[in-house]
């Protein structure tokens, strides 16, 4: 029982983990949605798993057998992951459409017997004594092949593409993976998932070798599938930059087209009191090496330059900053600047948090506003939600920062004439 609810439970944790980064829209979401393929799938081969575990399966026959070709798949999605993080590819090569060839033919093996009743499966399964020592892997054979051929076919291809995974991944580390440029974070993300592949597969091949014929078996190798999955997704659960900030490992953005400069980039003001940038700080960069924060060399100052640039077009075209709860997660997926390096260069080099950077657009678009006398009938406190301020307090407080004066002394002085705001 207790081996039920840990294959049915990890099953739902990978479902879950799975379908989060699937919808989650990304810069990178061809190589993530391998990565969320395999969740799903290693969900749905749990699902199946858990029903034949307790005999559930003999209310559901249909379902037995449905997830047997998956285990082919498994493999190739490793693969393909491990492969388009690593080389940072954009779309699927159809040369590997090969690799799914072995999970099409055990499905069109399997066609006869999906074509079955229901009453003829459910005596197929009864006669399988799943509730015995019996291990069904090995001994089932509703196909044309040997009993024992897919389940060694199984082993031997996920043991086989978490080799080649390892070896790209080895290659990679000894010359790409050297570069200042990599995101740490995805690149541990990554040693680790391959790890934990080829320690999971080469178990299963042992056991599929060493105990397949003993009363174990059964339990083991659903034990093995129930570790694997547990640790991938705590491990992504653990670090949520994986669900909703890390989309790259390599750098290599086109060049950003030239905006102007922080101040200039604002729409002129009148005679408006300046909200001039913080200067750089250069105790926080080193020629040619970039920020540094812990000893950890950072990006080159042409890159954050480049960041910059990326997010005052952003800020400007879009005004993503009118929306009350912009998080720092959501201008990260839309500039492809990681959270962890935008926010290093929020606070590296403009001297401000990402709370504090948003507020400043909010109020230069109310100076706008303020001084066009383009707030019909609002009140202050009107436009300055409209502006995206959650609050009246937070509102005053980030306008008197920003310019030194109230919203209602600002309006006074730079407002067209005979244009003064309602008060709250």
């Amino acid at each position: 029982m207790i081996l039920f609810y840990a294959v049915l439970t990890s099953s739902v944790l990978s479902i879950l983990v799975g379908g989060l980064l699937w919808q989650k829209k990304q810069p990178n979401t061809y190589a993530q949605r391998f990565l969320s393929g395999l969740l799903l799938l290693y969900g749905y081969i749990g699902f199946i798993s858990s029903l034949v575990i307790n005999g559930t399966i003999l209310q559901v026959p249909h379902f037995f057998r449905t997830a047997a070709p998956l285990y082919y798949i498994s493999g190739p999605l490793l693969y393909l992951y491990v492969r388009s993080s690593l080389r940072s590819e954009t779309r699927f090569d159809w040369r590997y459409s090969w690799l799914f060839l072995p999970a099409v033919l055990n499905f069109i093996e399997f066609i006869p017997f999906y074509a079955q009743s229901a009453a003829y499966k459910t005596a197929h399964l009864k006669a399988l004594a799943f509730t015995t020592t019996q291990n069904s892997l090995t001994v089932v054979r509703e196909g044309w092949a040997p009993a024992s051929f897919h389940p060694i076919g199984y082993t031997l291809s996920g043991l086989i593409y978490a080799i080649l995974a390892g070896v790209l991944l080895r290659n990679y580390l000894r010359g790409e993976g050297k570069s200042k440029l990599v995101n740490p974070v995805y690149r541990d993300w990554i040693k680790a998932f391959v790890l934990i592949q080829l320690v999971a597969n080469i178990v299963w091949t042992l056991n599929m070798f060493l105990v397949r014929d003993t009363p174990y078996f059964n339990y083991t190798i659903n034990s093995i599938y129930v570790i694997t999955q547990f640790t991938i997704c705590i491990y992504i659960i653990q670090r949520p930059a994986l669900l909703y900030g890390v989309y790259w490992l390599n750098r290599k953005e086109a060049p950003v087209s030239t905006v102007p400069d922080r101040v200039a980039s604002a729409v002129l003001l009148k005679n408006p009191v300046p909200i001039a940038p913080v200067p750089a700080k250069p105790e926080k960069a080193e020629a040619g090496n970039g920020l540094r924060k812990g000893g950890v060399t950072g990006p080159s100052e042409a890159d954050v330059q480049e960041k910059l640039q990326l997010l005052e077009q952003y800020m400007v075209n879009q005004k993503p900053y009118l929306q009350p709860r912009l998080s720092l997660a959501d201008v990260s997926v839309a500039t492809n600047i990681p959270p962890y390096l935008l926010s290093s260069v929020l606070n590296g080099v403009l001297g401000v948090d990402f709370r504090d950077y948003v507020n400043e657009q909010r109020v230069r678009h109310l100076c706008t506003l303020l001084q066009r006398g383009d707030y019909g009938h609002l009140t202050l406190e009107g436009i300055g939600m409209e502006a995206g301020f959650s609050s009246k307090t937070t509102f005053y407080r980030a306008f008197q920062k920003h310019t030194g004066l109230t919203p209602h002394q600002y309006a006074l002085q730079n407002g067209p004439e005979g244009s003064e705001p309602q008060q709250a």
